[in-house]
């Protein structure tokens, strides 16, 4: 469930609407009036080696992904950045077939790894009822990965819009040989970590598509109020 409106900002006595947030500046870059309105970068599928992503822009990035929300603030999880020939050579050998083409032509991978045991990122600066609601949140979900991977999701696309913003391209991906191969492939505990997914970045190689994918239809997706009420588009 996400609560959404304008925070009034007692302080300075604005509306947060009325500040330029990182989102709203994701979504004014990607603003396009020929492609119908505002749409998120269409994701690339073969990348530019040609074109490498500057380490200090992945590092601002990262710094804004590091803001994404979580669950009681935990952030239960990792990223390994993956950029060097014999690392991309160990996380393409990991990943579907039809998936190894983007990580080969990308520039820069990103493993998102979920901490399966995020009882251990806690400290005893953690207040106590999250000490003892941790547990009950865990047992919402069908299991500790489940929620792991919720968690993880928000830092995902968090990343990709950052990287959005900055003019980089991305592709996420979920074809893996096995989730137990990506972690052998960046050296992540087995036992302590699983993996949502991987998203290559960098600069497309050759011209955009000619339009977007399609999208299942508005009204069926979107609802207001209750499950039965279409949203008015």
């Amino acid at each position: 469930v996400v609560a959404c409106g304008s925070r009034v900002e007692r302080r300075l006595g604005l509306a947060s609407a009325e500040r330029r947030s990182p989102g709203a500046a994701a979504a004014e870059h990607h603003r396009d009036e020929s492609r119908g309105g505002d749409c998120l970068e269409v994701f690339v599928k073969t990348f530019d080696p040609a074109k490498p992503v500057a380490l200090e822009d992945l590092a601002t990035i990262f710094r804004q992904t590091q803001r994404s929300p979580t669950s009681f603030n935990i952030q239960p999880w990792k990223a390994v950045v993956v950029t060097s020939t014999d690392a991309k050579a160990k996380l393409t050998a990991a990943m579907a077939q039809g998936n190894q083409p983007k990580v080969e032509s990308a520039p820069v991978s990103v493993v998102f790894a979920a901490d399966l045991d995020p009882a251990q990122l806690l400290t005893d600066a953690t207040p106590d009822f999250i000490k003892a609601a941790l547990p009950i949140f865990l047992g919402q979900c069908s299991t500790p990965e489940a929620w792991a991977f919720k968690q993880t999701s928000f830092a995902a696309m968090t990343f990709m819009l950052s990287c959005s913003a900055a003019g980089i391209q991305t592709c996420p991906m979920e074809g893996f040989d096995s989730i137990a191969a990506v972690c052998d492939a960046v050296g992540l505990d087995q036992d302590r970590y699983s993996v949502p997914v991987v998203i290559s970045c960098g600069y497309a190689l050759g011209d955009r598509p000619a339009k977007l994918s399609p999208r299942r239809d508005f009204a069926d997706q979107i609802s207001l109020d209750d499950a039965a009420t279409p949203f008015p588009a």
